[in-house]
């Protein structure tokens, strides 16, 4: 009995450290932090993979409305209208690639298959990722209401999917396709994802009623999170545009490493 409660303080110590330093870089340059969360509990493996998106969605959620109600408290100019029009398609998207990611664990052989599909997508796109924010790719100006909302659906059924906050490939987009800023584009990611986490929470609960959820690690995981989201709204505040694309960039590689790694492994397994 002493063993397994040393095993659990351990595990919460840990997970309170990864989820902080997660959602202070969600915060802080947009990544989310599920795209960080997701790849370090899978190695963790100490919880199923269902029981790791839904602690990332929980951890990933109260960061955003941490750090959106950090920003909305300093007056930071954000175009709501945006916003909602990008949340809900995201919102159909979160459903959708939930659908998908439940279709996949029920028709196959092993998480371990699923698990090693989710990396390597993953892999893949945070290096398209890298490169798009990191070289002179055309922009675009996109201000159609309805293309705006198609590209959250796609955006939120890859992220449900992946079982991520979608941060990164967020970003990634809003530079690309709405000609934001790295430093606006790391403020509208983060509100983005409240809304698109918040759907992914409720249709967890719907499919699953948190039956056999270990919940108790949600005491270390929501405080984590809230600091997390608290801090890192301070530095996006802070600091330069070439800072917060420095930053992204190192954290998305090693996100992109670790879930590189994550993928050779299921497979061998």
């Amino acid at each position: 009995m002493v063993k397994c409660f040393l095993v659990i303080s351990v595990i919460f110590v840990i997970y309170g450290a990864v989820i902080f330093i997660a959602t202070l870089l969600g915060a802080f340059v947009g990544l989310g932090g599920g795209v960080i969360i997701k790849p370090v509990l899978d190695v963790i493996n100490f919880h199923p993979l269902v029981q790791v998106a839904f602690f990332s969605s929980c951890a990933v959620f109260a960061m955003s409305v941490t750090s959106t109600g950090k920003h909305i408290k300093n007056k930071t100019p954000i175009n709501m209208k945006f916003v909602l029009l990008f949340a809900l398609g995201s919102v159909i998207g979160g459903f959708t690639g939930n659908k998908l990611f439940s279709l996949a664990l029920s028709n196959s052989s092993s998480p371990e298959t699923v698990k090693g599909i989710q990396s390597a997508l993953l892999c893949a796109l945070l290096v398209a990722v890298i490169i798009s924010v990191n070289t002179n790719i055309k922009k675009f100006n996109i201000k159609n209401p309805v293309l705006i909302s198609l590209t959250g659906l796609l955006l939120g059924m890859t992220a449900a999917f992946l079982g991520i906050g979608g941060g990164p490939i967020n970003v990634a987009v809003l530079t690309i396709l709405f000609s934001f800023t790295m430093r606006d584009a790391a403020v509208y990611s983060v509100a983005i994802i409240f809304f698109s986490q918040l759907s992914n929470l409720i249709t967890s609960f719907v499919n699953t009623h948190f039956e056999g959820f270990d919940v108790k690690y949600l005491l270390v995981i929501i405080p984590a999170a809230i600091l997390g989201g608290f801090f890192g709204a301070k530095l996006n505040r802070k600091c330069n545009e070439k800072t917060i694309r420095t930053v992204f960039t190192v954290a998305v590689c090693a996100v992109a490493a670790l879930s590189l790694y994550n993928a050779v492994t299921a497979f061998i397994n």
